[in-house]
């Protein structure tokens, strides 16, 4: 087996970092095969689903709040934080696909309101944001 080393990492760094996302990727949607799985079992229960529900509406609200993080606190955010909320930004598409299971399977009123609008505050955070990409 061959060993990395430091100087071929820095050589090539952008293709050690795209193998690093291949891999990210690819263990997020093996995450989402079981979370489809207990999303259809925990469907059959109209509490448990609610509060499923509400927990992905409080998880679709930090993809705003971390828009405008970097959007207006350019100079005044850490660096750790500004971090966090591009990655938080990054993941918003296997969220939006994870909500719109969600969606598809809720049976019960109130949690099918509460994952469409998940669905609407994530989906439009994702426009606003390639939005604010292109014009600059």
């Amino acid at each position: 087996m061959e060993r990395i080393h430091a100087a071929d990492v820095s050589a090539a760094g952008g293709m050690y970092g795209f193998g690093d996302l291949i891999l990210y990727i690819f263990v997020i949607c093996l995450f989402m095969i079981p979370t489809f799985f207990l999303g259809r079992v925990m469907a059959g229960f109209e509490g448990l689903y609610t509060a499923y529900s509400q927990l992905l509406v409080g998880i679709s609200l930090s993809a705003p709040v971390c828009l405008s993080v970097l959007h207006f606190g350019k100079n005044h955010v850490s660096e750790n934080l500004a971090s966090l909320c591009l990655v938080r930004l990054v993941c918003a598409p296997f969220i939006v696909v994870g909500i719109g299971v969600s969606r598809i399977v809720a049976r019960f009123d109130r949690a099918k309101k509460l994952t469409v609008y998940a669905l609407l505050i994530e989906g439009l955070t994702m426009v606003a944001g390639i939005a604010l990409l292109v014009r600059g």
